[in-house]
């Protein structure tokens, strides 16, 4: 991959911004020369992905004469194998237990590998691939591991986190990780935030790696793959790359040409080498349920192309439109609709009455749309697409627009919907029926469903309980009078549920 063979060596080969090396130059020069215990040797160095900050590590270290030590997180154990290992005696860690294990020998021993034996270098600690936690336990876990590394490592070591969009800041895994980065912060550890890569240092990359490759790329293709990368330089390169392998896949007009003379970047998606933005069906979920709009009224009433009633009026939302949205999750309208109808209420206003009769109404009107499809055979698919687009954004914008008081933002798990676990015992229960039909005599093989729930179904379950407690009763008659008596009063509860029944 082009990726790891143009992988920067020097400081000069960076497209990561001067000011920001030198800074972290500056600590490591500072940690290697002074004496172990003077300083906090704990550096964090945070930023989204692809913005350059473990190579900007390895640049600074080679130029420093260090040597990094990485992290790596051990290889996963398949569950076969753990099968295989079960009776010798080896008992399964996790990768969270494993790297508990190494900040432990690290924080009594120090670095003990073999391939550091020897060497006259200085040594830094970098540990990039941090375990995934699942769980405020498990993040609890993670979190004092590191504060225990941060305040007590003897060596220079470089702590490597990426952040997350800032729009996701209600879901728990992005509040886990700003959570930490200040906890480790509190407990001395010193901060650098890396910015996403300008688009003229990417420009500048590129055009030096097609330089090296012997590859003719045109300044409006370069300056295309710059700007739909969102500023992640391991993107960028690796969309030039898959360029390269076919150049005439797709026909690129240069920026001259293009109607706006702009390029719209709200589309980067649908390019062949754009940034994917696919979006899961519960990050979609989020953004509709949370439901975060702007707080400026001027910029809510400079949007508007007419006035409307106090009544209808919101505020803009802090995301794309919800059809944007919904595109990126490749969700299924059936499923959306679910969802939202399980869990809205949990993000409404307990006084807003208005606001969820409003809600329902727009969800009933989606599930309506949906409930034309059901046991529909057509072959006008397109009409069907039609149908299932406008149900899921009749859900989505009626759970925008009618939750006019949403609560504060805060975690909130999302329960998978009830109404399935209903349907499931619905088709079960269907089965048994059309089971029993067959076992049945013929007069009634030509019921209908109906007949059998509420007629036949309940008849031949109190006659079949009927049955069994007289065969119990015949036996206990010949047990004493004090077990009679107790079967008597079991009989007696079991009519009086028949007649509640």
């Amino acid at each position: 991959m082009w990726v790891d063979k143009h992988k920067p060596h020097f400081l000069e080969e960076l497209a990561v911004h001067k000011k920001k090396v030198e800074e972290v130059k500056i600590w490591f020069e500072e940690r290697l020369h002074a004496a172990m215990d003077d300083h906090n040797n704990a550096l964090l160095v945070a930023g989204p992905s692809g913005v350059g900050k473990t190579a900007t590590l390895y640049a600074i270290a080679s130029h420093l004469g260090a040597t990094i030590w990485e992290w790596n997180t051990p290889t996963p154990t398949v569950w076969s194998e753990h099968l295989y290992n079960a009776n010798s005696g080896l008992q399964y860690m996790s990768k969270l237990d494993e790297f508990e294990g190494f900040v432990e020998r690290v924080r009594k021993y120090g670095l003990t590998s073999p391939t550091l034996k020897g060497s006259q270098a200085s040594v830094i600690l970098l540990v990039d691939d941090l375990p995934v936690v699942n769980g405020r336990v498990a993040y609890g876990k993670l979190q004092k591991c590191l504060k225990l590394l941060v305040q007590l490592v003897r060596i220079p070591t470089a702590i490597v986190i990426t952040n997350y969009d800032k729009d996701d800041s209600a879901d728990f895994s992005t509040r886990c990780w700003e959570e930490l980065l200040v906890s480790l912060h509190n407990a001395g550890a010193c901060k650098v935030n890396f910015n996403p890569v300008t688009i003229n240092s990417i420009k500048k990359t590129l055009t030096n790696i097609c330089r090296k490759e012997q590859r003719e790329v045109s300044a409006d293709t370069i300056e295309l793959i710059a700007k739909s990368s969102g500023g992640d330089i391991r993107h960028a390169i690796t969309s030039l790359q898959y360029l390269c392998l076919n150049p005439h896949r797709r026909p690129i007009l240069p920026l001259k040409e293009r109607p706006d003379n702009s390029i719209c970047l709200d589309d980067a998606f649908s390019l062949p080498f754009g940034k994917d933005e696919t979006l899961s069906i519960f990050h979609a979920l989020g953004k509709f349920l949370h439901n975060k709009r702007e707080n400026d009224l001027a910029t809510a009433s400079d949007r508007d192309a007419f006035i409307l009633k106090e009544k209808f009026m919101r505020f803009p939302l802090k995301m794309d439109a919800p059809e944007v949205v919904l595109c990126q999750a490749h969700g299924q309208a059936r499923t959306l609709s679910d969802f939202l109808h399980e869990n809205v209420l949990d993000f409404l206003n307990e006084e807003a009455i208005d606001d969820a009769w409003l809600v329902a109404s727009y969800l009933s009107d989606a599930e309506f749309l949906l409930s034309s499809l059901n046991g529909l055979l057509t072959r006008d698919f397109g009409a069907e697409n039609i149908v299932q687009s406008a149900a899921a954004s009749v859900a989505a914008r009626g759970v925008l627009f009618g939750n006019a008081h949403p609560v504060p933002s805060r975690w909130h798990a999302i329960r998978r919907p009830k109404l399935w676990e209903v349907e499931q015992s619905l088709r079960r229960n269907k089965c048994q029926m059309l089971s029993l039909r067959g076992d049945l005599c013929n007069s009634l093989t030509l019921s209908n469903q109906i007949v059998m729930a509420t007629e036949y179904r309940p008849a031949l379950k109190w006659l079949g309980c009927r049955a069994s407690e007289s065969f119990q009763a015949d036996d206990m008659v010949e047990d004493d009078s004090g077990s009679t008596c107790f079967h008597e009063k079991k009989l007696d509860m079991s009519d009086d549920e028949i007649e509640d029944w």
